[in-house]
């Protein structure tokens, strides 16, 4: 059986799932044997107080990443997850979208609650169907020109001009916009001005 240690706990995999949530986790250098866990599919560590995204390159196969509640500020480290589909990374201190250009196949990717204030570095995500970009410092409707694909986009909570988004469709009262793709035509329209 695969297993990490984690503050003197042996933790197993089961079913190609990590579950390392609300561990209280500062570094991913303290979890003993991850780097050895190659065929993990799904690693979970919500809720601790990861700053640095670190030691996951081994991690090849991984498909789903939850990094959700940490205290993360830079999306780095990331370029070899290529088969990543799921990346949360909501509720974190990230103020910038880099670091995201090698997950051609993600699916799905929640920045919720960050303090980002530019959305940027998607060009390459042409497979991404849901983002989540609630609650961050958003002022302007950009970045969104090659996500043909995307089906749910939640962009509310943001100090984005009413006006703009009423020219894109509107948002519903949970922040979700109500028609997307209007979202990155209009991306498309004012590319470059």
């Amino acid at each position: 059986m695969m297993f990490v240690e984690v503050n003197d706990n042996k933790i197993p995999v089961k079913n190609e799932s990590l579950y390392l949530g609300n561990l209280f986790i500062d570094r991913l250098s303290q979890i003993k044997n991850l780097r050895e866990l190659t065929e993990v599919k799904s690693l979970i560590l919500f809720n601790n107080n990861i700053s640095i995204i670190e030691n996951l390159d081994s991690l090849v196969n991984l498909e789903k990443l939850n990094l959700y509640g940490n205290k993360i500020t830079k999306i780095s480290s990331l370029k070899n997850l290529r088969r990543l589909k799921i990346l949360y990374l909501s509720d974190n201190r990230i103020k910038e979208m880099e670091g995201l250009d090698n997950l051609r196949d993600l699916e799905i990717l929640l920045l919720e609650d960050n303090e980002i204030e530019v959305v940027k570095g998607l060009n390459n995500l042409n497979n991404l169907t849901e983002l989540n970009l609630n609650e961050n410092a958003i002022v302007n409707i950009q970045g969104l020109e090659y996500l043909t694909k995307v089906q749910k986009l939640r962009i509310g909570n943001n100090p984005i001009p009413k006006v703009i988004l009423d020219m894109c469709g509107g948002l519903d009262k949970n922040g979700y916009a109500s028609f997307p793709q209007k979202f990155v035509r209009f991306c498309l329209d004012n590319e470059g001005k």
